[in-house]
């Protein structure tokens, strides 16, 4: 089994900045928007990997687990 720093890290390979991705949150409709900055961040005492995310839908940007994000193409 291969062993990973941090939480969303087997995921980081799949994701680059520009890609366009979709997420949805609990009782709201489904996203879409672009991934601009992609870092690692201390979170209840473990490393979590999350994603900055610009929205096409409301123009605003998200912070988001890479877990939380489904890819919908890739950057050129």
């Amino acid at each position: 089994m291969k062993r990973f720093k941090s939480l969303g890290d087997g995921m980081r390979p799949d994701f680059e900045i520009g890609d366009t991705v979709t997420w949805k949150k609990l009782g709201s409709e489904r996203n879409i928007g672009m991934v601009y900055e992609i870092y690692t961040v201390p979170m209840g005492g473990r490393q979590i990997k999350k994603a900055s995310v610009a929205s096409f839908k409301d123009c605003l940007h998200y912070e988001l687990l890479l877990l939380e994000l489904k890819l919908v193409s890739k950057a050129k």
